[in-house]
């Protein structure tokens, strides 16, 4: 009995180990812009674990969940970490860069982000994508909690703090 519990969890572990490596892949490359029309792209972002996060000025559960990655993006600022929020499926005259910061939110947002969120796969809000510094997309979530522990093992992953 105690065999086949430990062969069942190293299976699982192995299966694990596996799927997490099935699952790198290089990020889709985008140019984007933010409200005053400035151009952001993937490209320079590189040398930088990146968090892409699409999100909606409707979403409430964005805005839950958004002070949480300004807390982090504070923390590992130094390490490399930057975070960029891009605006999906708003209606006209919304004001993605007025609504982050009344929350106090920081970190730079892009609009009309609709095409690189279809190349993303994105189907719903919040949608945060951890991008490692040479570009690799290692961790998608769909979580609004704030307090989401593995947010922070996967930002050192990103950045690659644990080697």
């Amino acid at each position: 009995m105690l065999q086949t519990g430990c062969r069942a969890l190293l299976l699982s572990l192995v299966i694990g180990i596996f799927s997490l490596s099935a699952h790198a892949a290089k990020a889709p490359a985008f140019i984007l812009f933010d409200q005053a029309g400035s151009s952001i792209s993937l490209d320079s972002y590189r040398g930088s674990g990146l968090i892409l996060h699409f999100w909606g000025t409707w979403c409430p559960y964005c805005k839950k969940l958004q002070p949480g990655l300004e807390r982090l993006s504070r923390k590992y600022k130094n390490a490399g970490l930057k975070v960029l929020a891009v605006s999906i499926r708003e209606s006209e005259g919304a004001n993605p860069e007025e609504v982050l910061k009344a929350l106090n939110i920081t970190f730079k947002t892009a609009v009309n982000g609709d095409k690189v969120a279809k190349m993303y796969g994105v189907v719903g809000t919040p949608s945060s994508y951890f991008i490692s510094r040479d570009g690799m997309l290692l961790w998608t979530t769909h979580s609004a909690d704030p307090w989401n522990k593995e947010f922070e093992s996967k930002i050192r992953l990103i950045l690659n703090l644990d080697q």
